[in-house]
């Protein structure tokens, strides 16, 4: 059967392309290898309840009379009503570091006046770097390739208030040790100081069945369980796909939101890509410790946490298996109105990882290294709240290995390739990239990229 348009991948981005497509008439279908959709943002089976891969929390946080908020612009896209995600506010997170701390609520001059107060000096440098910072949706490749460091440097001359901005927008969206694209640093920044952070009440079960159900019931196919096994290149254009049942499918256009390099690996030695595109190299390790009773009954008030135990930012490829120096921590059920939620007797800590130490590991040093790694970070978890120590009951953890089996992904790399395609075009004009390696990162971000891919090809 042939489509108006094939999409590879039923990611965040994949489901908002499609679900735009089929909005504006289009016959879509998604093919996505896993039984569940969602890719990097779903969700999976623990026992008898559902657990949250990869959500702390919601960025892009905005009320509802903010129409021109990219969260309120993408719902309208997407003719979702605002009220079906159930988004729960953050209460309190920070930005911690030995000698500073700054606090999250989703209340940006309240962050301004922590500035004027903690960095007095450091208040106008401050005005001037958020009033030049791009739009979201219209960062370039060349603002990509200058140094948000550099960047910095001009406007803050206070070395740890650099640092701890650099924090937050490095452990939710950098594909690179060290240093940031200016570009990236913009649309972080944005979306997590400037707009806010909150959680679907119901977390991404919810939202993933939500944009499911939408895409199906304009007519759109889903094909779960069904990947993509080659892409059929001739000529400067796809003329078709073939999944792994080995049945060819044709269309007009294909959108891929699996990643550029994975998406040129399935092209047979076809050179699709624009420009020099590079792995990614940055991977985490993320452990999800369970607790015999609800954080916030521990005295524990903060939502989600981004710590450093020096006033620089650790975030690199560790010499060892792991990193602890900078990390996040999360409570789920520190979010407004989420103190029922299961996930409210649970805290997740995420640091910087070695993929290729993880790769290279025999089964039975696998296993060591996964329990080594789960008693470090319990420790850390419990010398930074005491009130947590016998209190936790059980654990899971997430290695690149794990990242790299569920998504494909180069290294196990969350952020992908260093190098993002802005245009999402490659070089057959009938292929487009959306998702993580047009660099626009997490829930609201993936479904902006979708919608824009999408809409380009409504044009």
């Amino acid at each position: 059967m042939h489509y108006d348009a094939l999409i590879i991948g039923a990611g965040l981005s994949g489901l908002g392309a499609g679900i735009r497509l089929a909005i504006g008439g289009r016959k879509v279908r998604i093919f996505e290898s896993h039984s569940i959709p969602g890719g990097l943002n779903s969700y999976y089976a623990r026992g008898k309840s559902y657990q949250d891969v990869g959500l702390h929390a919601l960025t892009n946080y905005a009320p509802k009379n903010q129409r021109c908020a990219t969260l309120n612009k993408i719902l309208r896209q997407l003719r979702i009503k605002r009220e079906e995600l159930q988004l729960c506010q953050q209460l309190q997170s920070e930005i911690a570091f030995p000698n500073a701390t700054l606090k999250l609520n989703n209340d940006f001059q309240d962050f301004r006046e922590q500035i004027r107060s903690s960095f007095p000096s450091q208040l106008d440098g401050f005005d001037r770097l958020v009033k030049a910072l791009p739009e979201f949706a219209s960062v370039t490749d060349r603002e990509d390739s200058i140094s948000a460091r550099a960047i910095l440097e001009q406007e803050i001359s206070d070395p740890l208030l650099r640092e701890m901005l650099l924090c937050p927008v490095m452990f939710y969206g950098n594909p690179l040790p060290q240093d940031m694209g200016y570009g990236q640093f913009a649309i972080m920044f944005r979306s997590i100081v400037m707009e806010g952070m909150s959680r679907p009440l119901g977390g991404m079960k919810s939202v993933v069945q939500l944009l499911s159900s939408r895409f199906t019931s304009l007519g759109g196919e889903l094909s779960l369980c069904n990947s993509i096994r080659q892409i059929n290149c001739k000529d400067g254009c796809v003329h078709s796909i073939t999944d792994s049942n080995g049945d060819v499918h044709t269309a007009n256009f294909y959108i891929s939101n699996i990643g550029s390099l994975e998406t040129a690996m399935l092209c047979q030695g076809e050179h699709i890509l624009p420009r020099t595109v590079r792995p990614g190299g940055m991977a985490f390790l993320e452990a999800i410790f369970d607790l015999d009773c609800k954080a916030s009954s521990l005295g524990i008030d903060q939502t989600v946490i981004f710590r450093s135990s020096q006033d620089t930012v650790f975030f690199d490829i560790p010499n060892g298996d792991l990193d602890c120096t900078s990390h996040i921590i999360c409570f789920p059920g520190n979010f407004e109105k989420c103190s029922s939620i299961e996930e409210a007797s649970s805290l997740r800590i995420t640091v910087p990882a070695s993929a290729e130490r993880w790769f290279h590991k025999d089964a039975q040093d696998y296993a060591n290294a996964k329990q080594a790694a789960i008693a470090k970070l319990e420790n850390l978890a419990q010398e930074i709240f005491p009130a947590l120590k016998g209190h936790i009951i059980g654990s899971e953890l997430f290695t690149p290995c794990t990242i790299k089996r569920f998504t494909g992904h180069i290294n196990g790399a969350v952020y992908g390739s260093p190098d993002k395609l802005r245009s999402g075009n490659t070089l057959m004009k009938n292929l487009h990239i959306c998702g993580t390696d047009q660099g626009l990162l997490g829930i609201v971000g993936s479904l902006t990229s979708g919608i824009i891919t999408a809409n380009s090809c409504l044009v």
